[in-house]
């Protein structure tokens, strides 16, 4: 997850509230069934600026809960969260790489870890999940949504397999790991490794959303809010960022360019969620 250390906070709080609603829905129809009361310690992988933390988890929270923990790879994006919630109380912030063994001091502290859109871009997955199973207390409990494909990161995997892009994208595999992409029964693969680790409770499920996007430019101001992952100069960027609104539109996933009878590429957006404990 070495590239996602340079996430611009700007950019990335411009697709905020479609992130924070998107992550609301899932929470709804996925998540309703957690129960907060005794919560007193979460871990938040991936938290960002902040912009799903403060609709979407913080709410939630008891009353007498001892602290919520920010974690990112992103020192950037932890400064923006750290302003984002100065003056609140039990509120921590923790740079970490989920990638790693966690280090000692983390090992059995929460109740319950939170990820949201993050894991997905983990290579060594057995290693996060590890990290998520050490972490929790006994009887502790985790929910996590990741992101098994969706047209705007389609858009990088189509331009890598042209003349054009290859060469700058030879790498895109281990920076866009997304691990159930092309995996027939996603849930099934999830929910064998969490097994393997030791999670009881177990529940995989995936999403479909049918995101609209209703002119090239909201499809370019995703494709902006998103690091500049393969290190490309500022020209190149753009002609790249031009290229995705290009095979936004082939995808037929762009409202102003909806081509009647063409298929649309689906599924536009689809998440994963699984929620486990730790005996």
């Amino acid at each position: 997850m070495e590239n996602f250390k340079y996430y611009d906070p700007e950019e990335y709080a411009k697709s905020g509230k479609d992130r924070s609603r998107c992550i609301q829905e899932i929470l709804d129809i996925h998540g309703g069934f957690m129960s907060w009361e005794g919560v007193k310690n979460v871990l938040e992988i991936g938290c960002g600026i902040g912009d799903v933390t403060e609709p979407c988890f913080l709410p939630l929270l008891p009353r007498d809960f001892e602290r919520y923990v920010c974690s990112d790879v992103s020192l950037g994006v932890l400064e923006a969260a750290k302003t984002r919630f100065h003056g609140l109380e039990h509120i921590e912030f923790l740079q970490l790489n989920i990638e790693v063994p966690i280090d000692n001091g983390l090992v059995s502290k929460f109740d319950r870890i939170l990820s949201t859109f993050c894991l997905m871009y983990v290579k060594n997955q057995r290693q996060a999940y590890e990290n998520v199973f050490n972490a929790l207390v006994s009887g502790g409990d985790c929910w996590i949504v990741m992101v098994t494909t969706g047209a705007i990161f389609e858009t990088f995997f189509r331009l890598a397999e042209t003349s054009k892009w290859k060469n700058k994208l030879r790498n895109i595999h281990d920076i866009l790991v997304f691990p159930y992409r092309n995996v027939p029964e996603p849930e099934k693969m999830d929910e064998n490794l969490l097994k393997s680790i030791g999670f009881s409770d177990i529940s995989v499920k995936t999403q479909d959303f049918s995101v609209e996007y209703e002119t090239a430019e909201d499809f370019r101001a995703i494709m902006e809010s998103l690091p500049n992952l393969f290190d490309l100069n500022k020209e190149e960027f753009n002609e790249f960022v031009n290229d995705q609104v290009d095979v936004g539109k082939d995808l037929n996933v762009i409202k102003d360019f909806h081509v009647p009878g063409k298929p649309v590429f689906h599924p536009i957006f689809q998440s994963l969620v699984f929620y486990a404990k730790k005996p």
